[in-house]
């Protein structure tokens, strides 16, 4: 537009020859920028006729010569009304956008941590008296969905612990009342009257008993509760695994034989394993301790050890009446029978078979039961060879 741009020449004598200005908008003579042009220089400066123009004077070249100068002039109005208006609209636009990109990170975050939350609140009414509760929220494979699985997981892991907990108080505590409540009922009975001394010593040797029972249940117990704060070290040493069932069948072969049940001893080679004898000769004897009181009279016990595989195997098998398919998955708990009115009479406190499988655990081994092919139960214990 006029006013806004113009464009002068001048020779190479500094005359002007051309000019666009208009008589309205003519810029002032600067003799020293066209001057400087025409010495080879270019000019810059800033004019002020109404609308603010900047200007630039430069030669014009021709043929590696300067025969003249041009002057341009472009009015700073339409650059200073673009800024004005980029700063209106940043001025606008800048709060708007830092209100929305607030309230929908805010919204974005609630919807993300909206799980956390969740877990939080259900942790907060989690206790030890109801842990059944669960997160159980369906989340994608995501960091907040593993960790909602993961704390499903350990709320499942502690609630199993603390059943298994209460489940082993109520069953030692029954275990123990069984014993004082028959003290108990027989020294009530030898009080009631003078009695004569074989009737006493009778009595005396009914509680002596019930006094062994309970001996070899906390005995037990304490071993357990050991076992379980790991307060239990092993003493390993090289061992033959050979001289060590023997040693075991020996101390029990009394009570086979008075029972008149035979045992057989299977040798299966020299077999060496690093472990703590003690323990280790603990397991055999509540294993052969077992197949004695399962065997009936008449029958017999088959004891064998071996070696294959970089392992050692002892097997016991007996020819009782075996284990019901339905309770082998649970021999091993503790306090668990198959016949409690018969382990009772026997003088079992059903923590046995739950010490052996402690011990061979502890001895990076395992132990597993099962039916012989013909009748009869069989324990086998695999241990590594070190």
């Amino acid at each position: 537009m006029e006013g806004e741009e113009f464009v002068r020449v001048f020779d190479s004598s500094g005359n002007l020859v051309f000019d666009n200005s208009g008589e309205k908008f003519r810029p002032p003579d600067d003799p020293a920028a066209v001057s400087a042009a025409l010495s080879g220089s270019r000019t810059r400066t800033n004019l002020d006729l109404g609308p603010e123009l900047r200007a630039l004077t430069a030669p014009i070249h021709a043929n590696g010569q300067v025969i003249g100068a041009v002057e341009v002039g472009l009015s700073t109005d339409d650059v200073h009304s673009t800024l004005r208006t980029l700063l209106i609209i940043i001025a606008v636009t800048y709060p708007l956008a830092l209100v929305i990109a607030s309230g929908g990170g805010v919204f974005l975050a609630g919807r993300a941590l909206s799980p956390i939350d969740g877990l939080t609140r259900t942790a907060r009414r989690i206790s030890a008296e109801d842990l059944s509760r669960r997160l159980d929220m369906r989340l994608p494979d995501d960091e907040v969905g593993r960790l909602a699985r993961t704390f499903d997981e350990m709320i499942a892991r502690l609630d199993d612990a603390f059943r298994r907990q209460r489940q082993f108080t109520a069953d030692a505590s029954h275990e123990l009342r069984t014993p004082l409540t028959a003290i108990k009922g027989q020294t009530e009975v030898a009080l009631q009257r003078d009695r004569d001394p074989a009737e006493y010593r009778s009595v005396l040797r009914n509680v002596n008993t019930e006094v062994d029972r309970m001996i070899r249940l906390v005995s037990s117990l304490l071993t357990l509760a050991r076992a379980d704060a790991h307060q239990v070290p092993l003493a390993k040493e090289d061992i033959s695994l050979g001289a060590l069932v023997s040693d075991a069948a020996d101390q029990v072969r009394s009570a086979a034989d008075n029972k008149g049940v035979s045992m057989r001893l299977r040798n299966g080679g020299e077999t060496r394993v690093t472990a703590d004898q003690d323990l280790l000769l603990q397991l055999i004897l509540n294993l052969l301790d077992n197949a004695v009181k399962h065997t009936p009279s008449g029958g017999s016990i088959d004891v064998s050890w071996s070696k294959a595989d970089g392992q050692a195997k002892v097997v016991v098998s007996d020819e009782g009446p075996g284990i019901p398919t339905e309770h082998l998955p649970r021999i091993f708990d503790r306090f668990y029978r198959v016949d409690k009115a018969r382990s009772r009479e026997g003088g079992g406190v059903g923590l046995g078979l739950s010490i052996c499988r402690w011990i061979a655990q502890a001895h990076g081994g395992t132990i597993q039961a099962d039916n012989a092919p013909g009748q009869g139960a069989t324990f086998t214990v695999h241990l590594p060879i070190n």
